[in-house]
C-alpha cells in the first residue's frame, strides 16, 4: 500500500520525465496512457503487482561497486 504523499511524488517524476515534450501528438499519448491507465486502476483490472511495478524506477538500486559501498557505509 502506498500512501497519497508517496502516490503524488510518484505522479511529479513522472511529469517531469516528460517535461521537454514538445510534440503535440505525443502530448495526445501520454494523457491517453494516463487515461487508460486511470480506467485499469479503476476497474480493476491492473493486479497488485503491475501496480507495483510503476514504482519500481524509484527505488535507489544498491551500490555494487567498493567505493559506492564505502560511500553509502555499507561494510560488507
Amino acid at each position: 500500500p502506498k500512501t497519497h504523499q508517496q502516490v503524488r511524488q510518484k505522479l511529479r517524476e513522472e511529469f517531469l520525465a516528460n517535461k521537454d515534450v514538445t510534440d503535440i501528438r505525443v502530448m495526445d499519448m501520454l494523457v491517453i496512457r494516463g487515461h487508460m491507465l486511470l480506467q485499469e486502476v479503476n476497474e480493476v483490472w491492473l493486479q497488485k503487482g503491475h501496480l507495483m511495478r510503476i514504482y519500481k524506477d524509484s527505488w535507489e538500486p544498491k551500490p555494487k561497486t567498493f567505493v559506492k559501498k564505502f560511500v553509502a557505509g555499507i561494510n560488507d
